[in-house]
């Protein structure tokens, strides 16, 4: 056929699989975790003193963030009582330098320099007042980084404990990971590909593939396996592996009722890789072979 001599002239390069993820016993991401090991429960002891430091130290960063708009409050208060003390006594100055001139008015401008003289006295001591609590806001501020150095791990120290945590989670997944696939290969071929099918549908790709891998290891329907895979890879945006697998499936079965599919999703994953004139040659084989399949007519 046309279409299959034009896909055997493209070339597949090969990229890296996802590794699949951890479930069941031993799983530090449930609420209530059980069956761990002594590494498990040293991981969600870490884990929960990583979350109370994280915890410590974000409470310590809002009480430092209120202490500093308390402070600038008041500072600016008191910039405001200095400006209006300076114009005051500039007015004090202007009206003793014109009191001999001023004659009937002199009593007026004697009750004026009075009352300025008061809200003068009233604005000192509102400014001590306020200087008072200027001191006691840069005590609590002293108090508070001195408790942060005595009660909390310095950031050195918090990455490094986080980043030992990861390492251990990582080969914990590994080990997890191996015992997965013990368990799967066991499983007869009809229910392997029951399960792939079944985890594929509900977007659990990772647990797709491991079945779909096995059943390649097994030899049972490389084609229909070869395909799933290369949706997976398409799905998880690993595009150079999906085409390889694309190219081995239609290599195996060339009638398969998913053809259209896997024809229209290799032109697409050319095109993400910036290979128009390959996708375009996948999506004219679509188009001359497949012109009534709805994915040749979204080509249109």
């Amino acid at each position: 056929m046309k279409k299959i001599s034009i896909i055997w002239l493209i070339a597949i390069n090969s990229l890296l699989a996802s590794e699949p993820s951890a479930y069941g016993a031993g799983n530090l991401d449930s609420a209530n975790p059980y069956g761990l090991t002594s590494s498990e429960k040293y991981i969600l002891k870490n884990k929960e003193k990583v979350k109370n430091l994280a915890q410590g130290v974000g409470s310590v960063k809002i009480q430092l963030s209120q202490i500093n708009e308390n402070y600038e409050g008041l500072r600016s208060v008191i910039e405001s009582f200095g400006s209006k003390i300076s114009k005051i006594d500039q007015r004090l100055r202007n009206l003793d330098e014109n009191d001999k001139s001023m004659g009937d008015s002199f009593a007026t401008l004697q009750q004026e320099v009075t009352d300025l003289k008061e809200y003068v006295n009233e604005s000192r001591q509102l400014q001590d007042t306020n200087q008072e609590k200027i001191k006691l806001v840069l005590g609590e501020l002293s108090s508070l980084i001195d408790s942060i150095n005595n009660n909390y791990v310095s950031k050195e120290s918090f990455l490094a404990l986080e980043n030992r945590v990861k390492n251990i989670e990582s080969k914990m997944e590994q080990k997890a990971s191996i015992k997965k696939v013990a368990a799967v290969s066991k499983k007869s071929g009809a229910e392997l590909l029951k399960e792939g099918m079944s985890f594929f549908k509900k977007k659990s790709y990772n647990e797709s593939k491991i079945r779909f891998t096995k059943l390649l290891e097994k030899g049972y329907k490389p084609a229909r396996s070869n395909y799933f895979l290369g949706e997976i890879a398409y799905f998880q945006n690993s595009y150079k592996t999906a085409i390889k697998h694309y190219k081995k499936s239609i290599s195996l079965y060339d009638k398969a009722d998913y053809i259209p599919t896997l024809l229209y999703h290799t032109g697409i994953s050319f095109s993400k890789l910036k290979e128009n004139n390959q996708a375009k040659q996948f999506f004219d084989a679509l188009k001359q072979g497949y012109p009534n399949s709805k994915e040749a007519k979204s080509l249109n």
